[in-house]
């Protein structure tokens, strides 16, 4: 397996999971270890990959995900629920206890079926994150009486691997405030942020530039300063399989 073409590889799984889940099958144990291996279109684009995902699905090693939860324990995690907003094959909620308490977005259906398989009792919305924050099941307005409609808020913990870019998709134009963050990765920040419990923790695995580019994101960082102190960061190597994207640790505590 090692010398396949990750594309070539995906497409197997892709077909893997067609068949099995229409003919409405359980997985054995081998197939979930096979379908984990499955990396989104990140960098597959001259392997012949091709939609957005080529853009942003970089899926964290799990050493960086193992990494994370120490530090999540280590900063006064409580046990409570869990939300990753961008889930991917749900590799970031591998460490929880209960996979009950967690909840992800993923806009790739077949990643969010491989975290539905591969975790049981965790909930995955195949929607963008945004839906989050807007009314179902239309998704064309803000919410006005509430948050959000997830019922498992305030979350404990936010951990993920959000996606990196100028923020602009079929859902931020109901975002105004959003053009304070500019950057999508500060935006799931942001959100995030609003969608934890007083003392709660945001932990994400994100571009170097949120920390590095001096006065470049101030507004950003005044927005997201007004909600959350800045408890602890890491800079890391490039981790992504097929990127060398630089990134940093965030860690960040609900005020």
């Amino acid at each position: 397996m090692a010398k396949t073409n990750q594309h070539t590889l995906n497409k197997q799984i892709e077909e893997l999971i067609r068949k099995k889940d229409l003919g409405n099958e359980k997985y054995s144990a081998e197939e979930i270890a096979f379908i984990q291996h499955y990396e989104g279109s990140g960098g597959q684009g001259k392997k012949g990959a091709s939609g957005e995902g080529i853009l942003y699905e970089f899926y964290t090693p799990d050493f960086v995900v193992e990494l994370m939860w120490e530090l999540a324990f280590h900063y006064g995690y409580d046990g409570g629920n869990v939300l990753e907003p961008s889930i991917g094959t749900g590799r970031m909620i591998r460490p929880a206890k209960d996979f009950k308490k967690c909840v992800g977005f993923e806009i790739n259906p077949v990643s969010a079926r491989i975290a539905e398989i591969t975790y049981p009792g965790c909930i995955v919305y195949k929607e963008y994150f945004e839906t989050a924050f807007l009314q179902a099941p239309r998704y064309t307005s803000r919410l006005k009486d509430k948050p959000t409609w997830l019922k498992e808020y305030p979350f404990s913990l936010v951990i993920g691997n959000p996606p990196y870019g100028i923020y602009k998709n079929q859902y931020s134009s109901y975002f105004p405030e959003a053009k304070k963050l500019k950057q999508i990765e500060n935006f799931f920040i942001y959100q995030g942020l609003n969608l934890l419990k007083p003392g709660g923790l945001l932990i994400y695995l994100t571009g170097s530039n949120f920390l590095r580019n001096g006065d470049t994101y101030n507004e950003a960082k005044e927005e997201i300063s007004a909600l959350a102190d800045l408890l602890d960061a890491y800079r890391l190597p490039p981790v992504f399989k097929y990127s060398e994207v630089p990134t940093d640790i965030v860690i960040l505590k609900r005020k």
